[in-house]
């Protein structure tokens, strides 16, 4: 019974190691899909990206709009519509 125990969780360890390494190969592929630079992909505008804000970059859209005369690219959450981020000619605002 033993052997038959330690088989069983081993088995189930590796399905789990198949699934998470599925899952966040997806969610990698879905944020190089975006076409995003590394730079732009710093959500929270702190300075660097980190490897969490990658995997968002997955989540998040980008539409162009015009703002004061001013040309920005408004960054976007795919659940909800709401800007994340706004660089726009002259700067970042929020």
């Amino acid at each position: 019974m033993g052997k038959m125990m330690q088989r069983i969780l081993w088995g189930v360890f590796l399905v789990l190691v198949i699934v998470a390494t599925t899952y966040f190969g997806l969610r990698a592929f879905a944020a190089l899909d975006q076409g995003y630079s590394w730079a732009e992909m710093d959500w929270d505008s702190d300075g660097t990206t980190s490897i969490s804000e990658f995997f968002a970059s997955s989540d998040i859209g980008k539409r162009r709009e015009v703002e004061n005369g001013r040309g920005c690219i408004e960054y976007f959450a795919y659940k909800d519509g709401l800007a994340v981020k706004k660089v726009c000619d002259q700067g970042i605002s929020r």
